[in-house]
């Protein structure tokens, strides 16, 4: 999506702090017109359009000859296309936020907490207030005329949110939320944040679209976006800080301080000690034992968070350094801009939920404990199956001798026994399996993962080859990055997570190659093994209607050894509907690579004609 690598991006970062500490005047004069550069580029378009429509009645109007030499040559029709491209362009919708809807009349103490916030701070009406699953908070703008704005305010909360933290606290998250938008924070930094929500949604909405005059429009914010993002990244950041300083002047700086030791701390300890245990109550019985939020409340209300426990998760989030990844800075930085210092978190004795919400809690907690049960139910039972089966050929494979096993027993061995047993009975099943498979990524995660675990570096070796898996190269960067940073290797993390980006970057690149064949892309002869193409033909027999086939070749840069293949096909007999033929040829296919089907006589025609005068005949 974007056409910047991370390294640009980040020394991009650099030297607009460097311009912002020597020229700050000047840094905010460029800001504003690197702003106004996208809603440029928007009004060229609009121009272009006024301009290509007024010619056309212009001509229709002033000159008839010259209006019919347009129409005879048929440009009327190529100026109307270009009109309508164009619009289409312009015209990009934006998914409104879903969530559960709270209405004033039956959350009134909740509103006026909101209603009170907008005073105070000038902000923005909020149009609807949504609750999620998500221990944290925001207000989303939802443009409902595309990149022509008029934004409707939502405001998101999390519902595990309010049941953690106190009435307070709450208010804090919100007076920080508020706060990018509101009047009293500069109204430059306040245009400034949402130009940089707006650039970027913009921009990934072209990217998902699918028309000539889209892709143009793509093209111009694929550059821009990107660096705007990371000129205005200084800004961004000291915008944070500075909401943070309206929670605490609107609360006080203890309670800002409070909060956001809470969302840092707090998130991670329902984590490990309430959702996990909930979760693995399905390894247990076929339906969930209690409903999931209910069981959250009795939870903070029976189980004091652990001191010591919560010590050590707040000195660990105290010693994670501010990164370019997130214009968040991180919570030590946080804090030291208030003035504070880490305090112990407790749960309060009246939570946010209960004192906003009222007796409409009730009914919300029955809501989301009903949604979640349906949405999860299937996948629970399915759960307890899977483990009630492994356990039971666990059982059978216990004790057995890893060399008398074949691969599929070995590595099913070796995957139970981590999962059921430990690390220590799973480590030798997974060597002797990499001894069969050294290029297996997954074995060499799961080793890595062990390794790392007890503090081995050897363990670095196979995540390395982990990472060449794009289904692990996320969890591969993290599991590296931390581990070295744990060892007091700062320089290696991070060589680590750069190396990673550079990888993921392929990957990126790769994926993109892999999303279509268009008309004009180059195509040559197949390279394809004899089994795997017998293979092919031989699926592509079973498949009634199917006559002649032909096979061709997409080269691509990135990832060569995944090949793309195009196929094309004609049909035989009567076919009521070719696109349905066709989308049945390309979901029955089972063979390794990637595989593109065009039929002969549909749509893509011209596409098929290239692929039988570049490739060959197969079938």
């Amino acid at each position: 999506m974007s056409s910047m690598s991370e390294e640009e991006f980040v020394k991009r970062i650099r030297q607009a702090e460097q311009e912002t500490a020597t020229h700050p005047r000047r840094y905010l004069v460029k800001l504003a017109l690197f702003a106004i550069l996208g809603y440029v580029a928007i009004l060229g378009v609009l121009m272009a359009l006024v301009g290509l429509a007024g010619g056309l009645v212009a001509a229709a109007f002033f000159s008839t000859a010259l209006f019919l030499i347009l129409l005879k040559k048929k440009l009327v029709f190529v100026i109307l296309l270009a009109i309508w491209v164009l619009l289409k362009a312009l015209w990009v919708r934006f998914e409104a936020p879903q969530g559960y809807t709270l209405k004033r009349k039956e959350c009134p103490r909740l509103f006026e907490e909101i209603d009170r916030l907008s005073r105070q701070l000038k902000a923005v009406r909020i149009h609807r207030v949504i609750l999620d699953n998500n221990l944290n908070a925001a207000v989303v703008q939802h443009p409902r005329l595309g990149v022509f704005g008029w934004n409707r305010n939502y405001l998101i909360v999390g519902y595990p949110l309010m049941l953690t933290l106190s009435p307070e606290e709450m208010r804090s998250v919100l007076a920080h939320e508020f706060g990018h938008l509101s009047g009293n924070h500069s109204r430059f930094h306040g245009w400034i944040y949402r130009v940089r929500l707006s650039w970027h949604r913009i921009m990934v909405a072209f990217d998902g679209a699918e028309s000539w005059g889209a892709s143009l429009m793509c093209r111009f914010f694929n550059w821009y976006s990107p660096r705007f993002e990371a000129y205005s990244f200084a800004l961004a950041r000291s915008n944070e800080y500075e909401a943070d300083a309206i929670a605490a002047r609107l609360t006080s700086p203890a309670t800002a301080a409070r909060a956001l030791v809470n969302v840092y701390a707090t998130a991670p300890y329902i984590d490990d000690h309430y959702w996990k245990t909930y979760f693995s109550k399905a390894d247990e019985t076929s339906e969930p034992p209690f409903a999931p939020f209910a069981g959250l409340a009795r939870f903070l209300d029976d189980n004091p968070l652990g001191r010591e426990q919560m010590q050590e998760r707040i000195a660990e989030e105290m010693q994670v350094q501010t990164h370019y990844a997130n214009t968040h800075p991180s919570l030590r930085d946080r804090l030291r801009n208030l003035g504070e210092t880490p305090t112990d978190v407790t749960v309060p004795e009246r939570n946010a939920a209960e004192a906003w919400l009222g007796e409409r809690g009730r009914q919300v907690m029955a809501d989301f404990d009903r949604e979640w049960l349906t949405a999860n139910g299937e996948a629970w039972r399915a759960r307890y199956e899977y483990v009630a089966n492994a356990r039971a050929e666990l059982q059978k494979l216990e004790g057995c001798d890893p060399a008398e096993l074949g691969d599929e027993a070995l590595w099913d061995y070796a995957c139970w026994s981590r999962e059921f047993v430990s690390d220590d009975q799973a480590l030798p099943l997974f060597m002797a399996f990499r001894e069969r498979h050294p290029d297996a990524t997954g074995c060499a995660f799961y080793l890595a993962c062990i390794l790392l675990k007890r503090g081995d570096e050897a363990g670095l070796e196979p995540l390395a080859l982990a990472r060449t898996n794009p289904n692990l190269i996320g969890d591969c960067a993290r599991f590296g990055y931390q581990f070295l940073l744990d060892q007091g290797r700062q320089a290696e993390a991070e060589a680590w997570w750069q190396d990673s980006l550079k990888q993921q970057e392929v990957f990126v690149a790769a994926h993109k190659e892999r999303q279509g064949v268009g008309r004009k892309e180059a195509l040559v002869k197949p390279e394809i093994e004899r089994d795997r193409l017998d293979d092919l033909v031989a699926q592509l027999k079973r498949i009634p209607k199917v006559g002649k086939v032909w096979l061709a070749q997409k080269p691509v840069q990135h990832m060569p050894e995944d090949p793309v293949y195009v196929l094309a096909f004609k049909t035989r007999g009567f076919v009521f509907s070719r696109a349905k033929l066709q989308s049945r040829v390309a979901e029955s296919l089972e063979v390794e690579g990637t595989f593109f089907v065009v039929c002969r006589s549909g749509d893509a025609k011209a596409l098929a004609k290239k692929v039988i005068k570049r490739g060959q005949r197969i079938a």
